[in-house]
Order: structure tokens, then C-alpha cells, then sequence
């Protein structure tokens, strides 16, 4: 029961991940009011609790790691990994779409601007 990282103990990192999960449930980026591209169902679950989901998947591994279960911790922690991958993708995909949304409203703007058909 004394396993650590780092010479901290796993418990102590186990709290420390959940505090971030908390926070990052609690304090989360929403979407602007003035946001054009509506996000679908699935884009709001992945960016809403991914990012939380991965610090609750680390502090179950540090808990388990913690409690004598080295190897069932690691791959628990270890699911994070793709857990963070999907997150991230979700995250630049969500840039690109408001961005090309964007750009689509200034060239519509230009466009009656000039007197030119949209």
C-alpha cells in the first residue's frame, strides 16, 4: 500500500485528479452567445465530459494502483489515452467548424455589400 509517483503517494494523486475532474465539470468552456455553427448532440457530450472523464479514468487508476492493483490501475489510466485522442479531435473539429462558419458569414456580409447576389 505504499505505492507512489514521484515519492508522492498514489492516493494523494488519485484527490488531485478527481479535484481537476471536478473543476473541469463544474468550469467548462461553453459555447459563446454568439456562436454561428450549432453543435450536434454528440459534439456537446464529448466536449462537455470528455476532459473530465480522463482525470476520473487517471484517479480510478492512481485509487487502484494505490490499493495493490499495479496492473489493472495502469490500464484503467491507460484508457484516458484514446479517452483524451477522441476529446482532442472533437476540440479542433468544433475550431474548424465555428471558423468556417465565420468566414462563410464575412463572405455573405462582402457579398451584399457589393450589391452582388448570394
Amino acid at each position: 500500500m505504499n505505492e507512489s509517483l514521484f515519492g508522492i503517494p498514489l492516493i494523494f494523486w488519485g484527490v488531485l485528479c478527481l479535484g481537476v475532474a471536478v473543476a473541469y465539470y463544474l468550469i467548462w468552456p461553453q459555447p459563446g452567445p454568439k456562436r454561428l455553427a450549432p453543435r450536434t448532440r454528440r459534439e456537446h457530450i464529448v466536449l462537455r465530459y470528455f476532459h473530465s472523464l480522463v482525470w476520473v479514468l487517471l484517479a480510478v487508476g492512481c485509487f487502484l494502483g494505490a490499493g495493490g492493483y499495479g496492473a489493472l490501475g495502469w490500464w484503467v489510466a491507460a484508457l484516458g489515452i484514446p479517452v483524451y485522442v477522441i476529446f482532442l479531435f472533437y476540440v479542433v473539429q468544433d475550431r474548424n467548424k465555428e471558423e468556417a462558419a465565420r468566414k462563410a458569414q464575412r463572405q455573405g456580409a462582402g457579398a451584399r455589400d457589393a450589391g452582388m447576389p448570394q
